[in-house]
This record gives structure tokens, C-alpha cells and sequence, in this order.
């Protein structure tokens, strides 16, 4: 009898710990995947030059290529439709670079960011004829543990631990 209260907290346990560590796992895979594009005020900036870049950051594999598609909107003359192709790097950072020396600064253009026939992202954007580099930057802290900080996780092992000693104590 005390062999099955014992597995039965043991079960319990187990399927807390489940919950609070890999619960956000489970609810993260079944999302798709995120991109976000770099932004300044909100749109996506591009410098009129040969080699402007359009930069993000996804949650995808590492090596993973994305479609990068850009398109005037508006009242942009001469209208345009630009593609370029971006892997992404070990950090999650893509680049995309595009010639935009001939459209003039002040013209508004859609880009939209794929993987295969999946469309990940979608931002508008501008020209700008200013080429000086932006202080920008955005930092992010990963933990190891999606949802949750070391210190929760460290919390429902040894709340694991606990509830198994506690269940060892009664039989």
C-alpha cells in the first residue's frame, strides 16, 4: 500500500516539475516562429546607397535562410520590388543587403520576411538620405530555461526533491 502512495506522489511530482519547467516549452513549440526587424521611430530604415541592409533577429536555427522581399507602397515614384536572401547566424542575427542607390529618400516601401512559403514578419519602412550609422542597440539576456529565470527552475527541481523525500518519509 505505501509502495502506491509512494509512486503516486511520485507521479504527482513529476508532473508538477513538468509544468513549471517544460510547460513553457510545450506552448512555445506549438507557435510559430518569431522574427522581429531592427526599427527606428517604428519603420524599418534604409540608407540610399548600393549595399543598404535591412537587420533582425529570429528564433530560428541557426543557418536557416529567409527570404527578404521589400516593396514600394504609397505614392513612391519610380516604384520598386527588391529580394534578398538572409541566413541566419548563431546569435539569431540576419541581414539582408539591397541596392537602393537609385530610390530616392522619402519613399515608403512593405518589407516582408519569409521562411519557405511561411511569412514570419511584415514592417514598413523608409528611405533615408542620411547614411550616418545609428547608436541603437538592443540587448537581450537569455536564462537557459524558456519562460522562466535559473532561480524558478533551480525552485521546482528542488521542490522535486521535496515532495520525493516528503513521499519517502510516509512509506
Amino acid at each position: 500500500m505505501f509502495a502506491h502512495v509512494r509512486f503516486r506522489w511520485f507521479v504527482v511530482a513529476a508532473v508538477v516539475c513538468a509544468a513549471l519547467v517544460g510547460g513553457a516549452t510545450a506552448v512555445e513549440a506549438q507557435n510559430t516562429s518569431s522574427v522581429s526587424l531592427a526599427t527606428d521611430d517604428g519603420n524599418v530604415t534604409v540608407a540610399q546607397s548600393e549595399a543598404a541592409t535591412i537587420t533582425g533577429t529570429s528564433d530560428l536555427e541557426a543557418g536557416t535562410t529567409l527570404s527578404v522581399r521589400v516593396q514600394s507602397t504609397g505614392d513612391t515614384s519610380p516604384r520598386f520590388l527588391k529580394t534578398s536572401e538572409a541566413v541566419v547566424g548563431d546569435g539569431g542575427n540576419f541581414s539582408a543587403t539591397l541596392d537602393f542607390s537609385e530610390i530616392p529618400p522619402g519613399s515608403t516601401f512593405s518589407v516582408t520576411v519569409r521562411n519557405e512559403s511561411t511569412e514570419l514578419a511584415e514592417r514598413e519602412g523608409v528611405v533615408v538620405g542620411d547614411t550616418t550609422p545609428s547608436t541603437t542597440s538592443a540587448s537581450t539576456t537569455d536564462t537557459g530555461i524558456p519562460g522562466f529565470g535559473a532561480g524558478l527552475g533551480a525552485l521546482a527541481v528542488a521542490g522535486l526533491g521535496a515532495v520525493a523525500l516528503l513521499a519517502g518519509r510516509r512509506a
